[in-house]
Order: C-alpha cells, then sequence, then structure tokens
C-alpha cells in the first residue's frame, strides 16, 4: 500500500493559531518509504497550519485527543514541530510502535 494523506478542517471548537490561518487535521495511513516489513504502520494523525510551518508531533489515530492537546495546550508547544520535520518524527513515531509491540518469530 502507498502512503496516502487526508485532510479536514479544525472543528470550531478547536481553536486556531492566526487569524486566517486554516489548520487542517491529516490522518495518514500507509507505511512511508523504507518502513520495515512487518512492523506494525497504524493511521497517524497530526494537526498542521501550513501558513505558521507548524505541526504537532503525529500520534496513532486512536489517540486523536493527544493531538488537539498539542496544539490547544501552550506549555506542550514543545511538541510542535516545524512541518519540513514531519517525515522524520513519522518514522520515530512508528519505530517507537515497533519497539513496544512484542515481536513474534516465524518459524521456517
Amino acid at each position: 500500500m502507498t502512503m496516502r494523506q487526508t485532510s479536514r478542517p479544525l472543528p470550531p471548537s478547536v481553536p486556531l493559531c492566526g487569524h486566517g490561518h486554516h489548520p487542517q487535521i491529516v490522518t495518514t495511513e500507509g507505511a512511508p518509504t523504507g518502513h520495515r516489513l512487518g512492523t506494525p504502520c497504524p493511521p497517524l494523525l497530526h494537526i498542521e497550519c501550513y501558513r505558521c510551518g507548524v505541526a504537532t508531533r503525529p500520534v496513532p489515530l486512536k489517540k486523536a485527543a493527544l493531538a488537539e492537546l498539542r496544539w490547544t495546550d501552550p506549555s506542550l508547544s514543545h511538541l510542535r514541530i516545524p512541518i519540513s520535520h514531519l517525515a522524520r518524527h513519522r518514522g520515530e513515531v512508528l519505530a517507537e510502535l515497533a519497539a513496544e509491540t512484542p515481536s513474534t518469530l516465524i518459524a521456517a
């Protein structure tokens, strides 16, 4: 499967980052190039604003509330990253998830 991203506007309940900005909730599905076969690759979610050039660090889709918290809570601003670093952080998150998942040996 190739990687696919879909986006939608933030709900009105989430504050905007600036006047005239249109941040998006982005869902990424599929494995990035170089992803190790057989390791978990769940859909990831982040929030981004191209006008600010900032995004939240990706999280698994089941932890979507964490992405919103990282976007709205000023004390978590250190978990916002430049958009240009998203690919690297996506790889780090997938590696962390793979390390948490017990590996199973395949008998030959």
